[in-house]
């Protein structure tokens, strides 16, 4: 009799399991621009600046680089005044959704890649490379694919915020290097 109510509960356990997995809403995964080269995500874009000097932008963008990353010695990989190009390599953490009781958990960081390129009066930004960090290259391409194997409702999700830091990385910079203040250094 033990046995047969076993059986029992184990096959309610799995209906009700299988109906509320049905009723889940349907997976929406954000569109991100893809390179139509690499086929990979990238944001890029060129803008630009009329009456600014190649320097000038240069100085702007390497003066938002300092003051926005906390550790802009790590982050900024290469800086070359002469050619006008800066490449940062930074990273970003993002979370679970919320539990039923409100908990957000951390699911991990992701890396990206930023290269600035700068001429006079416009300049170009790319931000190419991104990552999930993982024990190997982990590309957040494989979020998209619903099909994989590997696939988890909650890759939606990541790339939902991986969309909205990117997009409010590039908007700070673009407000940054648009703005024509200079920090005056006193000459005593």
């Amino acid at each position: 009799m033990n046995r047969i109510f076993s059986v029992f509960v184990f096959l309610i356990a799995g209906i009700v399991s299988v109906n509320a997995q049905k009723n889940k809403a349907p997976i929406s995964i954000p569109a991100l621009p893809i390179d139509s080269i690499t086929n990979l995500y990238c944001y890029t874009k060129v803008n630009n600046v009329d009456g600014v000097t190649k320097d000038q932008l240069y100085r702007r963008a390497f003066t938002w680089a300092n003051t926005f990353y906390k550790n802009p010695g790590d982050v900024i990989r290469e800086k070359d005044s002469q050619t006008g190009k800066l490449v940062i390599k930074a990273r970003f953490r993002i979370s679970n959704e919320p539990d039923k009781k409100g908990v957000v958990t951390a699911a991990g960081d992701v890396m990206y890649t930023l290269t600035l390129n700068f001429k006079d009066g416009r300049y170009k930004y790319e931000i190419t490379k991104i990552n999930w960090q993982q024990v190997s290259y982990y590309p957040i391409e494989r979020w998209k694919d619903t099909a994989a194997v590997t696939f988890k409702p909650e890759f939606a999700y990541y790339l939902k915020q991986t969309d909205e830091n990117v997009k409010s990385i590039i908007a700070d910079f673009e407000k940054k290097i648009a703005s024509d203040t200079i920090v005056k250094t006193s000459d005593w």
